[in-house]
């Protein structure tokens, strides 16, 4: 019997994970993405051995981002945004700008709507097999690799019962919300920042000219820093929570916790900034420092203003619609449960006439 019943909830659990949300555009804009961005890592090295200009490798770097933003704005019929990058294109040409900066500037404009894009997709893509894998995560009997990762990402204790997860399935944004996108920006702004910090000030990234054309490579780079962060942000949308008896355990606070834990060795990154103001001069890494902090800035405040008025209302929607597939069933219903309005609002939910439980009766005890 322990068997059949492992099996069978082996069986639900892999039916969970595999609940789709992606469309067949989401898929082959993953697709565009993951070969023309190996196309770009190999550009990159080819720029790098022959010493060519860095206004090409930015080009090179934001391009991944660019082909999936145009795929997205001729599929999704975004006339409007291909035209303003040429009237862009058109402008800087008519004031004479450097061809090389046309380039990168327009890779970069048109990057950016393609990592929103790709946010978009990100979420939709994990968040089934997060909250399948979170679900039954402290009551498996053997952990896989994903739910180790899980575990550790989104700081799941071993000591919570995980079955008990809900969302906010009758969300509907009525206007921009406001305290999800500083939430949102904060966190992949300061995420980013040391991210940043770590990779620009490495001595051995720093070997070359590093602050030599700056912005543009730098503002081509840093595109791709909050696609580490804000695919996370749908479990904080949703309001994902591990309910429990006493409080609630929302799943954005554990993600959010584990990345502060992540960019706390600000010893490490102080140290590379010494390093950088032996080697450069105070004057020239506190401008870069600056300038990065400017441009991650930028990037998040123009990434989350997009995402959160275009793009999120459709991936809530989508998720939403199988949510009645994952969780047909509240996992804690109970005979006696607390709230009777609870059951009500449940269809065909068994009701059970108490009284055939029957009376316990006593006997008169005699002294």
């Amino acid at each position: 019997m322990a068997r059949r019943w492992s099996t069978g909830r082996q069986a639900i659990i892999s039916e969970k994970d595999h609940i789709q949300v992606l469309s067949s555009v989401d898929k082959a804009l993953l697709i565009i993405f993951a070969a023309s961005f190996i196309i770009a890592i190999l550009g990159l090295q080819f720029v790098s051995h022959y010493g060519l200009s860095i206004f090409l490798s930015a080009i090179i770097a934001s391009a991944p981002l660019a082909i999936v933003g145009v795929g997205y704005c001729i599929i999704y019929h975004r006339k409007f945004v291909l035209a303003l990058l040429l009237l862009l294109i058109l402008a800087m040409l008519l004031l004479s700008v450097d061809i090389n900066w046309i380039l990168a500037l327009s890779t970069i404009s048109i990057g950016l709507i393609g990592m929103v894009a790709l946010v978009a997709v990100f979420q939709k893509a994990i968040f089934y097999p997060v909250v399948a894998s979170i679900e039954y995560l402290n009551i498996k009997s053997k952990l896989r690799p994903r739910d180790r990762l899980v575990s550790f990402l989104f700081s799941i204790s071993g000591d919570l019962d995980t079955r008990n997860i809900e969302i906010d399935h009758n969300l509907s944004r009525a206007s921009v919300p406001w305290r999800e996108v500083w939430s949102t920006m904060g966190l992949s702004f300061m995420a980013g920042l040391f991210i940043w910090i770590y990779i620009s000030m490495n001595p051995s990234w720093m070997s070359f000219d590093s602050f030599s054309n700056v912005p543009v490579y730098l503002f081509s780079l840093m595109l791709y820093i909050p696609l580490i962060v804000m695919p996370f942000s749908i479990f904080m949308s949703l309001n994902v929570r591990i309910c429990t008896k006493y409080k609630d355990f929302r799943i954005y606070d554990g993600v959010r916790m584990t990345l502060y834990k992540m960019v706390v060795p600000i010893l490490a990154a102080f140290i590379y900034v010494l390093l950088a103001v032996n080697n450069n001069g105070i004057q020239d890494v506190v401008y870069f420092i600056l300038l990065s902090a400017f441009f991650n800035l930028i990037i998040n405040v123009l990434a989350c203003l997009i995402f959160y008025k275009r793009f999120e209302g459709p991936v809530i929607n989508e998720i939403r619609s199988k949510w009645s597939v994952f969780r047909p069933i509240s996992m804690t219903m109970v005979i006696e449960d607390e709230n009777p309005m609870v059951r009500e609002s449940v269809p065909d939910t068994p009701r059970r006439d108490m009284s055939d439980l029957g009376v316990m009766e006593f006997g008169d005890s005699k002294e």
